[in-house]
């Protein structure tokens, strides 16, 4: 039975999705080939969606994937809702040939090489929707970004926001996550690593919207000699990581597919580490964008896995 139907939103429809997709595939890591998401996601999302619902979909382990009986009602419904929805989409065809407009989006730098960013695939959405529509980018980061929008020369950006001015804005709609880790350049972490881990004596880069949890990570308040550098920034940090003289706190994503991981180390990886997460920001309430801007806003949500 499900006990929480009535509190169901649009996260449990895409949850329900790969739900089904996982059912397909007779599996999590099978489905992580034809969803293109990784086993921690897909897992996470099928973890949630278990709780939205308030009941046990499959069992998960050694044995193997399996089915309860109550994941088979779910499945069956969630193949109806499908339908139901496939035919929505297709009655809708008439409406979207008629829209039309130019969408400005601002897209904070640096996030090109993060695999579960979104973007290009909802910017290829939506161009499917109309012949009539455009987008144009703005990439930079957050305060280029945000005098932009303050500006009106944005329709919405892509960023992240610290816990203090989350509440700066009329719409905030989270979006995907960026893993960040400590970074050292290999000879400077070989030292670290000898003196057990010891950040004694280091300049480390910490600043910007995750100062507070880098601090708290790094307990920072057991060293008296340790220089902190405000004025974070990704590209600003590799560069200094690069040259040996400062350790950051910089995106996986960055290090792993730039070839940078031959000359920097991610120190204690599974301990100093967090998660960003990438919001979709407006300065003005959701039902003042233009209809071009809200299907956009629509393309992002459509294929956000939070």
């Amino acid at each position: 039975m499900i006990n929480n139907a009535g509190k169901l939103d649009k996260r449990d429809l895409r949850r329900l999705e790969l739900f089904c997709e996982i059912v397909e595939q007779n599996g999590i890591s099978n489905a992580t080939h034809s969803t293109g998401l990784s086993q921690p996601v897909l897992s996470n999302q099928l973890i949630e969606l278990e709780k939205s619902l308030g009941i046990k979909l499959c069992q998960r382990g050694r044995s193997g994937f399996e089915l309860t009986s109550e994941g088979h009602t779910v499945y069956r419904y969630a193949n109806e809702l499908s339908s139901v929805l496939s035919d929505f989409s297709f009655k809708l065809k008439g409406v979207r040939s008629t829209l039309t407009g130019h969408v400005r989006v601002g897209v904070l730098d640096n996030t090109i090489t993060l695999e579960d960013n979104i973007i290009p695939q909802a910017i290829e959405n939506f161009y499917q929707l109309s012949d009539s529509v455009d987008i144009s980018l703005e990439v930079g980061d957050y305060t280029f970004l945000n005098e932009k929008l303050s500006k009106n020369q944005l329709d919405m950006m892509i960023v992240v926001l610290g816990d203090y001015n989350t509440n700066h804005y009329a719409h905030v709609q989270p979006l995907f996550y960026e893993k960040s880790r400590l970074f050292a350049r290999k000879d400077v972490a070989n030292d670290i690593i000898r003196n057990d881990y010891s950040l004694s004596g280091q300049r480390i880069n910490i600043g910007g919207y995750s100062a507070k949890i880098m601090q708290e990570i790094l307990q920072i308040e057991q060293y008296d000699d340790v220089k902190l550098i405000d004025g974070w920034n990704v590209e600003s940090g590799v560069i200094l990581t690069m040259a040996g003289t400062h350790l950051s706190f910089l995106p996986t994503h960055l290090i792993e597919n730039n070839h940078f991981q031959d000359k920097l180390i991610a120190l204690k990886p599974t301990k100093w580490e967090f998660s960003s997460e990438f919001s979709l920001v407006l300065k003005s309430p959701k039902n003042t964008l233009t209809p071009a801007a809200m299907a956009f806003y629509h393309c992002l949500l459509e294929l956000s896995p939070l």
